[in-house]
């Protein structure tokens, strides 16, 4: 459960559900962040908060030694994040950076284990949250075996779950989401483009023809 909170879930609790709930917790309270500014939540700082973007898009992210930045996974309007932690009551495993002006909603602990006790169709959407999680860590762990021209279409595909047609990441986000380098991302996806499968601008991507990125990844 631990690596599921962050390979990349594409999956997460409906958003008329975690709405609902979020309404229904008293303490629940919202939080404007900037970009590069850390949501009040930092790795190994004890887990006192579940988190559900509401604008913008947040990442999970893991500080390396050395310097480095590696985005674990990228959070939607819509999506929670911090449930694991606050489910076994183990610190944060990772940062969670605003990567655009975003809204989040912070759900206390007590307020989220309350719902669970006490709403039996919140439960079961989180189990299921959770099983899609670890499904999308499988996933992930097998695309090491793929050729790069594939893990790209599956961080595409995937992406669009999220966000719908257009992406907004930048090249070098998806780089890292398909662990390559961005000139091979630059490379891949300019090859696409001729065949007019995306469309590109400036730090987002659009995908054009789905059915076409299904059949190579089926290929």
């Amino acid at each position: 459960l631990a690596c599921a909170a962050r390979a990349g879930g594409v999956v997460s609790l409906r958003t008329s559900a975690t709405s609902s709930a979020v309404r229904g917790a008293p303490t629940a309270e919202r939080r404007a962040d900037v970009p590069g500014v850390v949501v009040p939540r930092a790795a190994g700082d004890p887990a006192e908060a579940v988190y559900v973007v509401k604008e913008g898009r947040v990442h999970l992210m893991k500080f390396l030694e050395g310097g480095q930045a590696s985005t674990t996974c990228v959070m939607a309007p819509g999506e929670t994040f911090c449930c694991l932690p606050a489910l076994d009551g183990k610190p944060y495993s990772v940062d969670a950076v605003a990567a655009v002006d975003s809204v989040v909603v912070r759900v206390p602990t007590s307020a989220f284990h309350e719902l669970l006790r006490s709403n039996p169709s919140f439960l079961q959407q989180s189990l299921c949250f959770f099983c899609d999680r670890l499904r999308q860590v499988e996933d992930r762990s097998c695309m090491v075996y793929d050729s790069v021209e594939r893990r790209l279409v599956q961080v595409l595909l995937t992406l669009s779950k999220k966000f719908g047609p257009t992406i907004p990441l930048p090249k070098h986000e998806l780089a890292e989401k398909a662990s390559t380098t961005v000139e091979t991302t630059i490379r891949v996806l300019s090859q696409l483009k001729k065949q007019r499968v995306i469309t590109s601008s400036r730090g987002s991507t659009t995908i054009a023809k789905p059915e076409h990125l299904q059949r190579l990844l089926g290929s």
